[in-house]
This record gives C-alpha cells, sequence and structure tokens, in this order.
C-alpha cells in the first residue's frame, strides 16, 4: 500500500506540471493571436497604380485604413481597385518630332552596274516627307540620330557589293550573291547621325563590277527603310 501511495502521488506531480506546461503553452498562443490582430487591425493597404502617363506625373496613390469590424470579418480585406483609364494606342497622335519612312521596290532593276543608285519607288509610310520617291533618296528634314536599313533580293544568279550612304560617305556595306536556289535577302542595320539637309540612299559600289538583277515583284519586294530615333 505504502509503494502504491507513492506511485500515486508521483502521478498527481506529473499531471500538476502537464497542466502547468498547458497554461504557459495557451498564454503564449493568446499573446500571438493578440499580436497578429493589433497587426491586421493597424496596417493601411495601398495599392500603387504601375501605369505611366504621357504628361510625365507621378501615378496615382490610393491608401485604405483597414478598421475594425464584426469579429467573423477581422480578416477580411477588401482591396480598392484603382481607377486608370487606359489610352488607347490608336488614338495616340504621331508626334511632331518623329520622322520616319518605308519604300519597296516596285518592279526589278535589271542588269545593274557600278554606282547604280537602287530606287524604291512604292512609297508605305513618309512621316516628315523626307524619302523621294524618284531619286531614291532620304533628306534629313530634323537633325538627329537615324536607323537605316534595307532588305535586297538579288536575283538568281546575281552577285554585287550594294552600299548606304550618307551624303558621300559610306555607311554600310554588303555583298549579296543568290544561287538557283530559294531566294534570300540581305539586310544591314546602320545607326549614324544626320544633321537637316543631309542625305541617305541605296547604292552599288563604285569599284566592284555586279552581275545580274535586284530582284522584286509581287511575293518578293526589295525595301528601304529608316526613321530618327533620338535628337543630337
Amino acid at each position: 500500500m505504502k509503494e502504491q501511495g507513492i506511485e500515486i502521488s508521483h502521478l498527481k506531480d506529473t499531471v500538476k506540471n502537464q497542466q502547468t506546461e498547458i497554461e504557459r503553452l495557451n498564454a503564449i498562443i493568446t499573446n500571438l493571436q493578440t499580436v497578429n490582430k493589433e497587426i491586421n487591425i493597424g496596417s493601411v493597404q495601398t495599392i500603387h497604380d504601375s501605369t505611366s502617363y504621357d504628361n510625365g506625373s507621378e501615378p496615382e496613390l490610393y491608401v485604405q485604413s483597414l478598421s475594425l469590424g464584426d469579429s467573423e470579418h477581422d480578416d477580411e480585406i477588401e482591396e480598392e481597385q484603382p481607377r486608370v483609364s487606359r489610352l488607347l494606342t490608336e488614338n495616340v497622335p504621331v508626334q511632331s518630332s518623329s520622322v520616319a519612312f518605308y519604300a519597296q521596290l516596285t518592279t526589278s532593276e535589271t542588269n545593274v552596274g557600278k554606282h547604280h543608285p537602287i530606287v524604291f519607288d512604292h512609297v508605305n509610310l513618309n512621316v516628315g516627307n523626307g524619302y523621294n520617291k524618284h531619286s531614291g533618296t532620304f533628306t534629313a528634314p530634323k537633325s538627329g540620330i537615324y536607323v537605316f536599313t534595307f532588305t535586297l533580293y538579288p536575283n538568281r544568279g546575281s552577285w554585287m557589293a550594294v552600299n548606304i550612304f550618307k551624303n558621300t560617305e559610306v555607311i554600310a556595306q554588303v555583298y549579296t550573291e543568290m544561287g538557283s536556289g530559294m531566294f534570300s535577302a540581305t539586310t544591314p542595320v546602320p545607326v549614324v547621325d544626320m544633321n537637316v539637309g543631309d542625305i541617305a540612299y541605296v547604292r552599288t559600289s563604285s569599284t566592284y563590277q555586279p552581275h545580274g538583277d535586284v530582284f522584286s515583284d509581287v511575293n518578293v519586294k526589295s525595301s528601304f527603310a529608316g526613321w530618327k530615333i533620338a535628337d543630337l
């Protein structure tokens, strides 16, 4: 009996210690719940609109304070959607400083020789009126940094060296050759500064003897393009 009494006493001590530990853990849980609730109540929701504005102004910032409601809704956050008017791209006017052109070769240039200008006579785009479809030359209406490029298809069995000129200076040069297989094109892309009145054009080399034709038809068209990308 004495031994049983000692065992019962030990069990009571164990139960008491467990109850004490349970109370301590419950206190920690309650404290954490209180802190979390205070954070949720005091938090501020910000909705920052990342849409860019054409006028350079800063995007609007919406601030919403979260108030304490019914206990069953304490964890719900209702977002306020920013009201932003979207700008349709088709309604964006071309800025007055824009300059760009794109022209195609209507028919093939046959039996081209040295120093032969390629006149791209069908104008698809001519912002700034800098391109002349009769001479094949672009005259810069504004000073700035420009990109030029042409896509040239030699006819089958043809080869030639072709350059882009700025005034009398060669700013890009390519050699292109076409065998008896499928058509392939050559496309240089120079970037160059232009002053008002400077001209750019495409011409065969003055030193290399070309052979054959520059090809263009309803399905395959050689082309010439340029556009201003920055002010000087």
